[in-house]
């Protein structure tokens, strides 16, 4: 066993270029040792790029195919595979592109990728089945209020920032407006629909700080002691199946 795993180590890093050590355990055939390592080499980043282009249409989109590749390419070598699945691979790509130099002049390249990322991450969780109690709501004594905390739905995501992501996603895939000022900062619900459809729901700063701290437990009554506007948007969120419990704190 413990000669299969070094075995295995060996052909990982053959795969990521670090050392060829495992040329001496490839039998020669049609090919050279070193001639089969690449063509395992090249697939090997070749699917794995293939899926973060299936994760990052807008981006790739964005950037061109040609750069797009590049990236990927470096991605797929500094943080490769470490499971037998694909599901989850990609998190962390919006990171290595805005640390890259030559994304230095699109600084908001990282942010539409978490976007992208955020998008395929909701579409797999298990869809909300709760609905907003408004009878037990009701049934609520005055002296009740206090303790009140609200859920936001289960397959919700909140991402904020300094960007117009959404519009950039917009303008990328599905023929939306060129966007102009790429220094508007936006907050989005990423809310699942029916069908796996994933929405996202442009908020207010406002009310996206509500859902923040309704996500993190915290009263109601604490939240509108620091931001009393934000009993404003308590029915539209409501209404958006963005805000589905409620419970009384202990």
């Amino acid at each position: 066993m413990c000669e299969l795993a070094s075995l295995q180590r060996a052909f990982a890093s053959g795969l990521l270029g670090q050392d060829d050590a495992i040329l001496g355990h490839i039998q020669p055939g049609r090919f050279a040792p070193d001639a089969l390592l690449q063509i395992y080499r090249n697939n090997f980043i070749l699917g794995l790029t293939e899926v973060l282009a299936s994760s990052y249409p807008a981006v790739r989109a964005m950037v061109g195919e040609t750069f797009f590749e590049a990236a990927a390419r470096g991605f797929v070598l500094a943080a490769p595979l470490e499971e037998g699945s694909v599901m989850d691979y990609g998190e962390g790509f919006g990171d290595w592109l805005a640390r890259l130099p030559t994304t230095a002049a699109l600084p908001w390249l990282g942010d539409l990728a978490r976007f992208e990322w955020g998008l395929e991450r909701v579409s797999l969780l298990a869809p909300e089945t709760r609905r907003w109690p408004a009878e037990r709501l009701a049934a609520l004594a005055p002296s009740q209020w206090d303790r009140l905390v609200l859920h936001p739905a289960c397959d919700l995501l909140l991402l904020e920032s300094q960007h117009p992501v959404l519009a950039l996603w917009q303008m990328a895939l599905h023929g939306g407006e060129t966007v102009s000022e790429l220094d508007a900062p936006c907050w989005l619900a990423l809310k699942k629909r029916p069908g796996h459809r994933v929405e996202p729901i442009p908020l207010e700063a406002t009310p996206w700080r509500l859902l923040q701290g309704c996500q993190q437990g915290r009263s109601l009554a604490s939240l509108l002691a620091r931001e009393p506007a934000m009993a404003e948007h308590l029915a539209p969120l409501i209404t958006l199946d963005l805000l589905v419990d409620l419970e009384l704190a202990p």
